[in-house]
C-alpha cells in the first residue's frame, strides 16, 4: 500500500471508531480510554532486548569469537589433551598384568605373594651357616 491509501483507510477506521462510540456511557469511554492509554504504555515499555541495549549484539558478537577462539586453541593443542588410557608409556606394569595368560585369581593375595617373595629374599641373602631366617628350630 502507498501513504496515500494508508491515511485513508486510517482516516476511515477513526471514523467508524468515533461513530460507533457516540453512544456508548461516559464512564464506558473513560474505561476505554484508560485501556488504551496502558496499551500504548505496556507496548512503549517491552522493547526488544537490542533496542534497549544496543551493545547487546556487538558485545555477544565478541563473546562468540572469544569461545571459539579459546575453543580452538584448547582442541588444536596437542599437549593439553590427555594420553591413551593403555599405552606403552604410562602403564607398562598394568599392561602386563592385563595381556599375561595367568590365571587372575592370584592378584586378589597379592599381599601373602608379596609377603612369600620377600621372605624368599632374606633367605638368599642369609650366609649358608647363619640359622637366623629359619624358623625350623
Amino acid at each position: 500500500m502507498n501513504n496515500d491509501s494508508e491515511t485513508a483507510l486510517l482516516h476511515k477506521a477513526h471514523a467508524v471508531f468515533n461513530d460507533s462510540t457516540i453512544g456508548l456511557h461516559a464512564r464506558v469511554l473513560a474505561r476505554l480510554r484508560e485501556g488504551r492509554e496502558r496499551a500504548v504504555a505496556e507496548t512503549e515499555r517491552r522493547r526488544s532486548f537490542w533496542r534497549v541495549h544496543p551493545w547487546a549484539l556487538p558485545a555477544g558478537a565478541v563473546a562468540i569469537l572469544f569461545v571459539a577462539a579459546v575453543g580452538g586453541l584448547i582442541w588444536s593443542n596437542p599437549a593439553s589433551q590427555p594420553a591413551a588410557p593403555f599405552t606403552a608409556d604410562n602403564n607398562n606394569a598394568d599392561m602386563a598384568i592385563v595381556l599375561s595368560s595367568d590365571n587372575l585369581d592370584m592378584y586378589a593375595d597379592m599381599d601373602f605373594y608379596r609377603w612369600l617373595g620377600t621372605r624368599q629374599q632374606q633367605q638368599q641373602n642369609v650366609p649358608q651357616g647363619d640359622t637366623r631366617g629359619n624358623n625350623n628350630g
